[in-house]
């Protein structure tokens, strides 16, 4: 048999293994719910915006019926807003109920951001006292940092 018949043959076998030899891939998971918007805005106790940093959504158990949960994140405007989603998309969370956790940005921090001034138990989910019930509406949750 000649070389480049041999590799020919190995580049075939190897395709039809890494192929999965016609699978469609993994069987399906339970489907992703539903999100539904969830905006508002964080504030320290003394009632002072948040400026800057980060809001990230944490349910507090991944499956509801037979449908999944997802962390959410959003970053905070300059004027504390916020709008929560899957990826910072802004398109929400699934309903139920979420831990939140209230830090500074990693990167790209906002000019005169207050963020430094989070205490250090809003930023660890294990320490937060935040939590939030998303309904399966319009969600417009202030957070505020006691």
């Amino acid at each position: 048999m000649s070389h480049r018949l041999t590799l020919s043959m190995f580049g075939l076998a190897f395709l039809a293994a890494v192929s999965g030899c016609g699978e469609k891939g993994p069987p399906p998971g339970a489907p992703i719910g539903t999100p539904s918007p969830v905006h508002g805005t964080v504030t320290f106790e003394d009632g002072t915006p948040l400026k800057g940093g980060i809001v990230m959504f944490y349910p507090v158990q991944a499956e509801a019926g037979s449908k999944l949960r997802f962390d959410g994140a959003s970053l905070v405007d300059a004027q504390g807003k916020y709008t929560a989603g899957r990826n910072q998309d802004g398109k929400g969370l699934v309903p139920g109920e979420y831990v939140v956790t209230v830090d500074s940005r990693e990167v790209g921090e906002l000019p005169g951001s207050n963020a430094a001034r989070v205490p250090a138990s809003f930023r660890d989910k294990k320490s937060s006292s935040l939590k939030i019930t998303v309904d399966e509406k319009d969600n417009k949750i202030d957070i505020r940092m006691k």
